[in-house]
């Protein structure tokens, strides 16, 4: 593939880790872990792991030469949801040849699609048997940037033709160092590339073809390059507000139901809203699983079919939007004040602080006043304007030192000349202490 490309200030440096066994590999890709790891073991009489920082590397060492083991490169908060995911810590792509199509042809097609696309290359390279896996290392990146991340995943995917599911930040990938018994137990064995974590912000912007710093408006991006949408169809700060409107409901469940189930009353209203969220920043093919999931979780006493089929249009229009080439959007988009009028009466007065989308339009208002003064304090600061505090300490030192000179016998016009100020402004510090000139100013 050519030399990597390194975000600046980054050094290709010789691998330091050998990546042949399981340790190996969680000392590759978990260097900082701090949440759960979710490990699947289907040969094994307990099928799956949860495996804190405590225990995750002695027990993925115990599982050497072990068949069929898996574990989500992500982390988590105790269980792998959507909306439990805590740090991000590798991109990834899976090339599949299970109908039997040349592994390394595939992945030579896939380098150079990556090549020419212009992406970094990837830190190594894992053979699973019957396809490979592409791994870029982050540094431990906050859930939160679970949307870009996935238009990240979105478009390495587009690139590649890799298997569309990979997506999905739940995912759980075979472990460096097991063995594939749907490929003869063959060795899941890594060619590593180069060591060092990609920073995910500057990664983004290489893999996306349009920056997220310009993207405020989609429409106004394509509306200004006179061309058909672009591939960025998964980030930006739509994509963030859903995100934050499926936290905002979880919040609302938490806070208004003991245990997080939902009584019938409201229950298909906010499985319906939960799905159209997740349906923004998901992959359409995961959708019906987390929905099936969610179900389970805030309404285990309805039975899946009908909690799908509260959530069919929700499904399809997800379907639509992914199949089309036009880059439309059949996906709903409710308004804030919408969503807002839908839920008001579960969200009292003491939740709202805690919400971030669901909000009167009032709220978000206020908040955006705020926002617009704590920036505008900033700039203010940036720019070298004084503090009203600094400024008023040194309107009494020259105030002071006016009234010095003036009763050492100075007129009023030969202490301005002697402090390089107006007259009219000694004079004022002669005459009033209190005032300050209207023209200064103040932060």
């Amino acid at each position: 593939m050519g030399l990597p490309l390194f975000a600046p200030q980054q050094e290709p440096m010789q691998m330091r880790l050998p990546l042949r066994m399981p340790s190996d590999y969680y000392d590759w890709i978990y260097q900082s872990q701090q949440r759960e790891l979710i490990a699947f073991t289907p040969q094994q009489s307990t099928n799956w792991h949860v495996l804190n920082r405590e225990i995750a590397r002695d027990k993925l060492s115990k599982w050497t030469n072990e068949p069929d083991v898996f574990i989500t490169p992500n982390e988590f908060f105790r269980w792998r949801l959507i909306k439990n995911v805590a740090a991000l810590n590798a991109l990834y792509i899976d090339i599949d040849c299970h109908q039997g199509e040349d592994i390394m042809s595939r992945v030579g097609a896939a380098e150079r699609a990556l090549q020419y696309a212009g992406i970094p290359e990837p830190n190594a390279i894992i053979y699973t048997g019957r396809g490979a896996h592409f791994y870029w290392l982050l540094n431990r990146t906050h859930g939160a940037a679970l949307p870009r991340w996935q238009a990240c995943q979105r478009r390495l995917i587009q690139i590649t033709q890799a298997d569309r599911m990979c997506a999905d930040a739940t995912r759980v990938l075979r472990v460096v160092g097991t063995t594939n018994s749907k490929a003869n137990n063959a060795l899941v064995r890594a060619d590593p590339i180069h060591p060092t974590p990609y920073d995910f912000d500057w990664l983004h912007d290489q893999i996306m073809p349009v920056v997220r710093a310009q993207v405020r408006d989609l429409r106004a991006v394509r509306a200004r390059r006179h061309d058909s949408p672009t591939l960025f169809t998964a980030s930006g700060s739509i994509y963030q507000r859903w995100y934050l409107v499926y936290r905002d409901l979880h919040a609302i469940v938490n806070h208004n139901w003991f245990g997080g189930q939902v009584p019938p009353g409201h229950r298909d209203t906010i499985l319906f809203h939960m799905a159209n969220a997740l349906s923004w920043f998901t992959v359409s093919e995961a959708l019906e699983n987390e929905i099936v999931t969610i179900a389970r979780e805030i309404t285990p006493t309805l039975e899946i079919k009908q909690a799908l089929s509260y959530c069919t249009s929700v499904v399809q229009r997800a379907r639509k939007t992914a199949q089309n080439n036009e880059g439309r959007e059949f996906r709903y988009a409710y308004k804030r004040e919408t969503l807002y009028s839908n839920l008001a009466d579960l969200i009292p007065d003491d939740l709202l602080p805690r919400l971030r989308a669901i909000i009167p339009n009032e709220l978000a208002a206020e908040r955006k006043r705020e926002s617009n003064k704590k920036t505008q304090l900033k700039k203010r600061q940036e720019s070298g304007a004084a503090t009203r505090a600094e400024y008023l300490s040194t309107t009494d030192e020259k105030r002071r030192q006016a009234q010095a000179l003036r009763a050492g016998g100075l007129s009023v016009r030969a202490v301005a000349e002697k402090m390089g100020l107006p007259r009219s402004t000694v004079g004022g510090y002669l005459k009033d202490p209190s005032p300050c000139p209207k023209s200064v100013t103040l932060v």
